[in-house]
């Protein structure tokens, strides 16, 4: 399936599109849209890709996104062969920066939340002390109408702009090189990516998904994610195998071939350099908490 430009439905009764959505997994591709998103996932574990990061997220994972940066969670492979003990449930807010008027944000007043929306424009993750009111308050956001619902949302935003302990997920040079066209195309690569890092994937066959010879690609990826495929590849995999290591019956070994490799050492290699430690270290890490 291709990455997609998201048609948000519009509620003709207010300014925001707000949902809640209890599923047994989460069958979004990767994709985008001119709205912004605020994306409280209450229950839910996995793989997240903002725009060139890849990282885990679990049960509480809190998100701020601007407009038009690829996106996407795909669940971890359990929850997709109907074990019914595990859910999503996930509360969204989709709004446009002129949903209040063309101007709205531009007032002075409003000057911190307009610097929230260019922050988003690499995709927010919000942690620490706030992370348990904003979450709160995206609830509020969701059960209230009218008028209470306008002030319950900008309480919110103001909340978000405020927060201190954020950190910033793709990199500014993702999102200089990266514009609405070339997004479909970047995409179709990523989700490639996403779908098959356990097979073997060279770089012709990724090329030749976006109709490009192997050199000309590599410098296009490279130029629009700062990073190379395989950096970009290798992210996707450790992450993978990050979530393995809570599996105890699992050897790394056999981590390690379910995620892609086909080489332990190199491996060994890749998990060090992304995670600072090694397999083995990671996992010890886990039992502990």
């Amino acid at each position: 399936m291709e990455p997609k430009l998201e048609k948000i439905s519009p509620n003709l009764l207010s300014s925001l599109a707000v949902k809640r959505e209890v599923t047994p997994y989460m069958d979004y591709p990767l994709h985008y849209h001119p709205e912004y998103e605020i994306i409280f996932v209450e229950k839910s574990k996995g793989l997240r890709i903002m725009g060139n990061h890849v990282d885990q997220f679990s049960d509480g994972d809190l998100a701020f996104i601007s407009s038009y940066l690829p996106h996407v969670w795909k669940n971890d492979k359990e929850y997709y062969e109907g074990n019914k003990e595990l859910y999503v449930d996930v509360y969204v807010i989709h709004f446009l920066e002129d949903c209040f008027g063309k101007d709205f944000f531009k007032l002075p007043e409003l000057n911190h939340i307009a610097q929230l929306f260019e922050l988003g424009r690499q995709g927010i993750s919000i942690l620490g002390k706030e992370h348990s009111k904003i979450s709160q308050m995206i609830k509020a956001v969701y059960h209230s109408n009218g008028y209470e619902r306008l002030i319950n949302f900008l309480n919110l935003l103001d909340t978000i702009a405020t927060a201190k302990d954020i950190k910033l997920l793709s990199t500014p040079l993702y999102v200089q090189n990266i514009n609405k066209i070339e997004t479909d195309r970047l995409n179709i690569v990523i989700d490639f990516m996403m779908k098959n890092y356990r097979d073997d994937i060279y770089l012709d066959q990724l090329a030749a998904i976006i109709n490009m010879n192997k050199a000309s690609f590599c410098r296009y990826f490279k130029t629009r994610t700062h990073k190379t495929c395989t950096e970009f590849l290798n992210e996707i995999r450790i992450s993978q195998a990050c979530k393995l290591l809570l599996n105890k019956s699992l050897s790394i070994s056999e981590i390690c071939y379910k995620v892609g490799y086909n080489n332990i050492s190199y491996f060994n290699r890749q998990f060090k350099k992304i995670t600072r430690m090694s397999a083995k270290m990671y996992r010890k890490q886990l039992v502990s908490i």
